[in-house]
């Protein structure tokens, strides 16, 4: 066990992208020279912990399979699970052009744009603790993303460091993105670098091969931003995503694909991390073939393993519905700062208001609110932590964020930490809100004329038609229709002293009025090109 729990280590300590574009086929002696770099570093003490773990989770893992399958007839338990297997194979879905599209080492490849003297050169993004990603250059020496720079250093001496300008890239990727968009309305966007397309239309419109379409689009993003991206075509998304770069066109064949997905590693598999896939290698699966050899314990262990999701795979069978991620799906929204390892209280407290401060801007500029904040820090020893605490109101602002994230993180100390984040969950979507404020806004409040809001008819503006609404008797006095507040918006019954989280105005309201204050707050920008567009000033 001794030699095998070894081999197990040097694979963990080799890190999660060993799968990598430019990256040598046999990685080997780079996974002996990280292994060796990384002895005695508080980074090789954790990672050996969490293989203990994983070690002894196998170890009952493997018990239980010796449970479930004693004297159990496995023939009739492999007939069972071909049944199932046969029932998939019915729904396969060959109608459907679907493409991934992945940007080629983007973050690199922007640098590059920002500084072309690095070109040629090995160079990594990030920073001793981490790495986001690296050059190609870099990657023939098996420097990679979620590398520590200092076992990148080892691998690659003269690598040069460079840091993030992630406003840069986000630009970049908007531009990209709206490149796609032309192809696909409804793409999937699954990061700033990468995403889904449903080209069937688009090819079916403009009586196109898909391969051409392709091929076009890639030209476009290489003619227009000067970056290349790779792209799978494929009738489903999972196969779409497992493509070699450049371009691959993956034969929409059921004989073809099964072929193809008998030979995928199992790791290649959406879901499939490190820890699942030393799971699965412990009972002998390591390819998707070796699923089907295996289906009768799969079949036993479904609680363990999730057979149907495994059984898809082998098959190589999965989703083509491609739609826009969905507001409503989302959980939480977070924020991190990764950094050299700082002991000093005041040092930490400043990289926790950096944190609260970049969340506060993303969540304002995403239109999100929530009710509970979880402090997330990583100790000089690579051990993570969380602390959580639920709020009885919406949180959004800097100050509440930092505040609630220093009473988390002060009975910790001392302590040295090298990341620090801040992420927010049970979240309210106050664009939601933010539509309703505005309707309430622009609305025709009726026929009848008062002080408060006059109907003039208008060559054109905001509201039905060409109805336009005013306050105060009009457009000479429409600046204050943006100053509402919540004691304008409410009666005078049942209010009590209320702060609002985004502006910290104290007010006399009731919670309806709070509820709408907070979405005025957060609606100003809206309304503010809703002015633009109604000719406003």
């Amino acid at each position: 066990m001794g030699s095998q729990t070894s081999e197990s280590l040097v694979h963990r300590l080799a890190g999660p992208s060993t799968g990598k574009a430019g990256l040598a086929k046999d990685q080997t002696e780079i996974n002996r020279i990280i292994a060796e770099a990384s002895k005695g570093s508080r980074f090789y003490e954790n990672e050996k912990r969490k293989d203990k773990v994983l070690t002894e989770r196998i170890e009952k893992l493997l018990r239980r399979r010796d449970e479930v399958t004693k004297g159990v007839d496995l023939a009739n338990v492999e007939r069972a699970a071909d049944k199932i297997i046969a029932d998939l194979e019915v729904h396969r879905d060959l109608s459907q052009y679907i493409v991934h599209v992945d940007m080629d080492a983007f973050y690199a490849s922007v640098e590059l744009l920002r500084d072309p003297s690095l070109a040629g050169k090995p160079f990594a993004v990030g920073g001793m603790s981490m790495l986001s990603t690296a050059s190609y250059d870099a990657r023939k020496f098996g420097v990679r993303s979620g590398m520590p720079g200092f076992i990148a250093k080892k691998l690659c001496p003269d690598l040069i460091m460079v840091n993030h300008h992630f406003d840069q890239y986000m630009d970049v990727s908007r531009k990209i993105m709206d490149i796609f968009r032309e192809y696909d309305p409804n793409m999937f966007t699954a990061g700033c670098d990468e995403g889904y397309l449903n080209v069937t239309e688009y090819c079916r419109t403009h009586d196109v091969d898909v391969a051409q379409c392709v091929q076009k689009m890639r030209d476009r993003v290489r003619e227009e931003m000067d970056l290349t991206v790779s792209a799978g075509i494929a009738p489903n998304m999972m196969l779409a995503k497992n493509k070699p770069n450049g371009q691959f066109h993956l034969e929409f064949d059921a004989d073809i694909i099964r072929g193809f997905m008998r030979d995928l590693p199992i790791r290649k598999i959406p879901g499939i991390g490190r820890v699942t896939e030393r799971l699965l290698d412990s009972i002998g699966i390591k390819a998707c073939g070796d699923v089907y050899a295996h289906r009768a314990v799969l079949l036993l262990m479904d609680k363990e393993f999730g057979m149907q999701s495994l059984f898809s795979a082998y098959l190589g069978i999965g989703s083509n519905v491609v739609e826009p991620w969905a507001r409503g799906e989302r959980k939480s929204i977070g924020a991190e700062r990764t950094f050299n390892p700082l002991k000093d209280e005041i040092e930490i407290l400043r990289k926790l208001e950096e944190v609260a401060e970049e969340l506060e801007d993303d969540m304002a500029g995403k239109g999100w609110a929530g009710r509970t904040v979880t402090l997330k820090f990583k100790r000089s020893t690579y051990e993570v932590c969380t602390r959580s605490k639920a709020m009885n109101h919406w949180v959004a602002r800097k100050d509440d964020l930092f505040n609630i994230g220093k009473e988390l993180l002060m009975p910790e100390f001392p302590l040295s930490l090298r990341l620090i984040g801040l992420r927010v969950t049970k979240l309210k979507d106050l664009r939601e809100d933010e539509k309703k404020g505005i309707k309430r806004f622009f609305e025709p409040t009726g026929a009848d004329s008062t002080d408060s809001g006059k109907r003039r008819r208008t060559s054109g503006g905001v509201g039905n038609g060409d109805d336009q609404l005013f306050f105060n008797g009009g457009p000479e006095e429409t600046t204050n229709l943006f100053q509402l507040d919540a004691a304008t918006l409410t009666g005078n019954d049942g209010k009590t002293e209320q702060s609002c989280p985004v502006c910290s105005r104290t007010l006399m309201t009731d919670n309806r009025g709070l509820n709408e204050h907070i979405d005025f707050c957060l609606s100003r920008d809206a309304i503010r090109a809703a002015r633009s567009s109604a000719g406003v000033r």
